[in-house]
């Protein structure tokens, strides 16, 4: 049997599966204020701004994926030049998962199966115009066919709070589920169709002494 393609993609990573889900919409961004009937795969992304990451761009980064679909294989695949130290940490209710040419290879997923990986990635850029730092994280999504699965993310973001503020939060929409603290960020979001999410920040002015 030949399995629907569906595909999952976040940061730096694209999942490639086979589903047999029945709820598809289109590519359109839409965040949703209920849960579909059917749980849907969720991710779980931490990522830390070390103070070396203002230099070098690369954040530490812990993702797990729950719920995933019960299928023969999969394979996550990551941009080479974005990723590195890449292991997996845990892995349930899969018959095998290894790492095979920077990428993760995946083998009888059942139903309930749970993935987590940890890694590194580059994702935070320097303006030195503006002095202004952008961390972007995406696109997320989750994608059959032609259309869009609800997907549910939560986001957690530390960051050094001495040297960083956050000006600038897209989608603005982000807004209404971002639960802020000092050094901390999360944005737990359900949605359907294609998120990126981009957070400005502007470094700390010192007071004179």
């Amino acid at each position: 049997m030949r399995w629907p393609r569906l595909a999952l993609v976040f940061v730096g990573a694209l999942l490639t599966l086979g589903s047999g889900a029945d709820e598809i919409s289109d590519g359109a961004l839409h965040f949703l204020t209920r849960p579909p009937q059917t749980p849907p795969h969720h991710q779980r992304k931490h990522l830390t701004i070390l103070t070396d990451s203002l230099k070098s761009g690369w954040v530490k980064s812990r993702q797990c994926h729950e719920n995933l679909d019960p299928v023969n294989a999969m394979q996550v695949v990551f941009s080479a030049d974005r990723v590195r130290g890449l292991r997996i940490t845990r892995s349930e209710r899969i018959g095998r998962a290894w790492i095979e040419d920077g990428n993760v290879q995946l083998q009888g997923i059942a139903a309930g199966a749970i993935l987590c990986l940890e890694s590194e990635n580059r994702m935070l850029q320097h303006d030195p115009a503006l002095n202004i730092f952008t961390l972007t994280s995406g696109p997320y999504m989750r994608r059959f066919l032609d259309g869009y699965f609800p997907l549910r993310v939560t986001f957690d973001l530390d960051y050094p709070e001495e040297r960083l503020r956050l000006v600038e939060m897209n989608p603005p929409e982000l807004r209404v589920v971002a639960q802020i603290s000092p050094g901390h960020i999360r944005l737990p979001v359900l949605f359907e169709g294609r998120l990126d999410i981009s957070l400005r920040f502007a470094p700390v002015t010192r007071a004179a002494p």
